[in-house]
């Protein structure tokens, strides 16, 4: 018993097919969803993709949240102020001047005062004084501070002290 020429003969399923094959024809294509556009396993992933992708940038729109991603992802520093002697102190008659620099970082400026004051090695103060500079971000400014000094206190000089009021930040230059 043969079978005629042009009948199928059966085969063997697969496992997740269905049924028997067609074979691709005219207006017939191999792939499965008849040529319709992206299968839908592929047009799902792609449109919550997108839709993330949406959310993100609607986001990103927002200062707030970018600075809040900024802070969680960038080290920032502590806004201060660097104080530091631009020349060692010197006698200008019966004053001591004591050349400072500072530059602020961080911060938006203003005001800042400088307390200075010079003591013997006694312990005991000669003499003080508090200055007020308007500061700028990053700008360099220089100040002098003179110290007014007793006839006869020269000499007993030994310790120039400079604070700022309100900062950790502090000076201490001996006298030669």
């Amino acid at each position: 018993m043969s079978t005629p020429p042009f009948e199928e003969t059966p085969r063997p399923r697969v496992a997740g097919t269905t049924g028997p094959r067609r074979p691709a024809g005219p207006g017939r294509t191999a792939a499965r969803g008849g040529g319709r556009g992206l299968p839908r396993r592929v047009l799902g992933p792609v449109v919550c993709v997108l839709a993330v992708l949406g959310l993100c940038g609607a986001a990103w729109t927002s200062s707030t949240v970018r600075s809040v991603l900024r802070d969680s992802f960038t080290e920032r520093q502590q806004s201060y102020i660097e104080l530091y002697s631009g020349k060692e102190p010197f006698f200008d008659g019966g004053e001591l001047v004591v050349p400072l620099e500072l530059v602020e970082h961080g911060e938006s400026g203003g005001r800042r005062s400088v307390r200075t004051w010079v003591q013997a090695a006694d312990g005991r103060r000669l003499a003080a004084r508090t200055e007020t500079v308007a500061t700028k971000p990053g700008a360099l400014i220089g100040l002098d501070v003179r110290l007014r000094l007793k006839k006869g206190e020269q000499r007993d000089a030994d310790l120039v002290e400079v604070t700022l009021p309100g900062h950790p930040q502090r000076l201490r230059m001996h006298l030669h």
